[in-house]
């Protein structure tokens, strides 16, 4: 099957098989190791990325599910100006992923911040998919409201001076 989608900024046609899994994907057409099929499906929460914006692990997405959306992996996504207000939120908690897991809860943190979630059960529902249990959960929760604290502050001196 044919497959169009865009990964890391690449417009791709892909031909592979549709249930494929896009941690595979990445690996074998990116040349992208970190997106090593860690736990085969088991939902380790270490292969988070964004497809069309939300965070998912990609362990668990088919190829089919991929035809036509934006992916973003870490890799790409720690060069944007978003990775920074997620740093500045670590920081501000004083609290951070351990290395192991630190990517995915990136790029769970970055999805929860642009979709502006501020809930806490949905903010700790979301975090649930990396079974590291690096992090307290309060600290989860301040992060995700720092960060859309950071990102309207920037976004408004932007608008301010355009």
């Amino acid at each position: 099957m044919k497959i169009d989608c865009t990964i890391d900024g690449k417009t791709l046609t892909l031909s592979l098989n549709s249930d494929k899994p896009l941690s595979l994907i990445l690996r074998e057409n990116m040349g992208d190791e970190g997106y090593v099929n860690h736990c085969g499906g088991q939902m380790c929460g270490l292969c988070a990325v964004l497809v069309d914006g939300r965070a998912m692990l990609s362990c668990m997405v088919p190829a089919f599910e991929i035809r036509g959306k934006n992916v973003v992996t870490f890799e790409s996504f720690r060069r944007t100006r978003n990775v920074k207000d997620i740093e500045k939120a670590y920081e501000s908690v004083g609290a951070y992923p351990c290395p192991d897991c630190y990517a995915s809860r990136t790029m769970i943190f970055e999805s929860l911040i642009d979709e502006g979630v501020s809930d806490s059960t949905q903010i700790l529902k979301e975090l649930s998919m990396v079974r590291c249990p690096c992090m307290d959960p309060d600290d989860e929760i301040r992060i995700v409201q720092k960060g859309i604290e950071l990102r309207r502050k920037r976004n408004v001196r932007r608008t301010q001076f355009a």
